[in-house]
């Protein structure tokens, strides 16, 4: 599962994760501690859960044509700026310094 944090002034709140998902991929089921999106252009299911101030994320894809896969790709980046306040570039950034740590 990939972990994204909350940037300061953007609640890690299940209110909020519900809203966004809303927005963005016009719906949602919950499972117990998941959110799961499914069947959203390219994503064959989507799995979610907050926890300890942080978002993680699984995902499931399917092989579809290239403008399908951008458009979920866009998407799916457009939810997580909105719902962590960090950009695609930014999150990158983050992910390589935690890879570092670990290191």
């Amino acid at each position: 599962m990939r972990e994204y944090r909350f940037k300061r002034g953007f609640k890690p709140t299940a209110e909020r994760l519900e809203e966004m998902l809303n927005k963005h991929f016009g719906g949602f089921e919950f499972d117990g501690e998941y959110y799961l999106v499914k069947n959203f252009g390219a994503i064959e299911v989507l799995k979610l859960k907050l926890e300890n101030k942080r978002l993680y994320a699984e995902s499931k894809t399917k092989l579809t044509d290239d403008e399908t896969a951008l458009k979920t790709l866009k998407t799916y980046n457009r939810f997580l700026e909105e719902l962590t306040g960090y950009t695609a570039k930014e999150r990158q950034k983050l992910m390589k310094k935690e890879a570092e740590k670990e290191d």
